[in-house]
């Protein structure tokens, strides 16, 4: 069975490594490392092996805005992200969710509707080329301010 926690010290390792398939290898420590001090990073741990990360920011236009989730690719479409999205939803000091992922990444925008978030724009001009389609979710539950 998956569990979900907040990061340690010792996660950062494995997080980098998952973190490093999407945004490299140079920036993949050092921005789960910011997570990890902002205590804003979930880890997936399946008996003792991590499977996945969800990094996030609570200051994103006063909104929670996850800004990482990564599963392990032959971890992937066991309900391993819902279950970092749900945890980052019971975390989130805000009524409001946002996530994104590139306009190319089907799977991914699949996911976002299925766990219920709306489109609310996109970002052009990146430097990965693609447009960035950002999602948004409003949150009935959870530790609201």
């Amino acid at each position: 069975m998956v569990e979900i926690r907040s990061a340690r010290f010792d996660d950062i390792a494995a997080c980098a490594t998952l973190a490093d398939e999407l945004i490299g290898p140079r920036r993949a420590r050092p921005f789960t490392e910011a997570a990890l001090d902002r205590r804003q990073l979930l880890v997936a741990s399946d008996n003792g092996s991590l499977v996945g990360c969800l990094a996030y920011t609570t200051d994103w236009f006063n909104c929670t805005f996850v800004s990482l989730v990564v599963v392990k690719p032959d971890q992937r479409r066991k309900g391993i992200a819902r279950e970092l999205y749900r945890a980052v939803e019971a975390e989130s000091t805000s009524p409001r969710l946002f996530s994104s992922t590139e306009e190319t990444d089907a799977a991914s925008i699949r996911m976002h509707s299925a766990l219920g978030f709306t489109a609310s724009g996109y970002v052009d001009n990146l430097p990965q080329g693609c447009r960035e389609l950002l999602f948004y979710k409003r949150l009935d539950g959870g530790r609201h301010v």
